[in-house]
């Protein structure tokens, strides 16, 4: 699955992530919705591709517009990989969550997130707690 300028695609938690792509600079901006605390948030990255029909290598940040006030809510976390493949990342550290990305028309694969365990040590999506 290659990202492309105006998609939508989703996390394994169906937080949509809305992609703008700037090809001349390889750069990517857009928002995500659908996450903890609400949204929009800020979503911002660059990507780099070896060849015209190779994989992005890609680094998101998404920044929470509703201020790192919020109980429980990261302020920004970072999502990395080789599309459609990612990994969470926060300020504290990796996430310890691989996923792929799918076509916000896809079923998300962790539909009911909130309602599986948490293994010691483990974040799940944008909120801590």
């Amino acid at each position: 699955m290659a990202f492309t300028d105006g998609e939508c695609i989703q996390d394994q938690y169906g937080y949509q992530y809305t992609l703008t792509i700037d090809q001349d600079h390889q750069y990517i901006t857009g928002t995500v919705s659908g996450g903890q605390g609400g949204g929009p948030w800020i979503l911002t990255g660059s990507y780099v591709q070896s060849g015209p029909n190779d994989p992005w290598i890609y680094e998101l940040t998404v920044t929470n517009t509703n201020g790192s006030g919020q109980p429980g809510f990261v302020p920004v976390y970072k999502l990395n990989g080789v599309q459609p493949q990612g990994a969470w990342h926060y300020e504290f550290g990796y996430g310890n969550q691989e996923f792929a990305f799918t076509s916000c028309t896809a079923a998300a694969a962790v539909a009911e997130a909130d309602q599986e365990p948490v293994s010691a040590g483990e974040r799940r999506g944008a909120r801590m707690g």
